[in-house]
């Protein structure tokens, strides 16, 4: 039998919070199936990223430094470079989970601690998703040892307040969880030893949450415009390897 450990990275970051003024939150993602996978997408977005970079910088000048300028964003690019990162970022699996607030219950909205719990619960249902998905399409064996490294944005995580969302994943994933409230049992989808390394870094350092920040953004965008731009928002759903809609 094949031990060989499996490494797989998933990097998130947020677009919109859990909030009465906000129509969506959205957490974007882009996974990669090993390290080298990973390290290749970051050569080539660095690449691209520095191409643009000048264009945004305060200086305007030729003497524009890329150490110096401004974090590329969603709500700072225009949709020429956007299109551009995200017909590189298409290439490989992306996700989106797509919360709508206009039906979450209000104790929800209106208590930090509820929400916090709630992001736990939309990031748990979207790694496991993904993970499903993986294993569904042999692109992971369930039977074999799994390292999952989560790189979350660390901004989001200081709004948003994550509470256990490391073990809530491990029992879900490796153990199986109990609904006492359906008298429902959910089996484990992962059948061998599985590590969870959760990081959360600095977008402006990280270009993978860099990557997911711009998937969040955009598909936010296009789910406020989607009865004006019906196109345009089936045009990035198809993009989407795993998209999640709740509540």
């Amino acid at each position: 039998m094949n031990n060989e450990l499996q490494t797989i990275y998933i990097n998130i970051d947020d677009s919109g919070k859990i909030s009465k003024k906000e129509h969506f939150a959205v957490y974007g993602g882009i996974i990669f199936l090993n390290k080298k996978e990973k390290d290749k997408f970051i050569t080539q977005y660095k690449s691209i990223v520095n191409d643009i970079k000048c264009h945004y910088c305060p200086s305007k000048s030729t003497s524009c430094n890329n150490n110096n300028c401004p974090e590329l964003k969603h709500n700072n690019l225009k949709n020429k470079d956007i299109r551009r990162i995200i017909n590189y970022i298409k290439k490989y699996i992306l996700t989106a989970c797509i919360i709508n607030n206009e039906e979450l219950y209000d104790y929800i909205i209106n208590n930090k601690a509820s929400k916090g719990r709630y992001n736990d619960y939309a990031l748990r249902r979207t790694i496991k998703g993904i993970i499903s998905i993986l294993i569904n399409n042999h692109l992971i064996n369930p039977d074999r040892p799994i390292n999952l490294i989560i790189n979350i944005d660390e901004q989001s995580t200081k709004s948003n307040g994550y509470y256990n969302l490391k073990d809530g994943l491990l029992e879900e994933l490796k153990y199986g969880i109990t609904n006492f409230n359906y008298a429902k049992t959910y089996k484990p989808i992962i059948n061998s030893d599985l590590t969870i390394t959760l990081t959360y870094q600095k977008s402006d350092k990280s270009y993978v949450v860099q990557a997911a920040d711009l998937i969040a953004g955009t598909v936010r965008k296009h789910m406020i415009l989607a009865s004006s731009n019906p196109k345009a928002f089936q045009k990035i759903m198809k993009y989407l390897n795993y998209k999640i809609f709740l509540p």
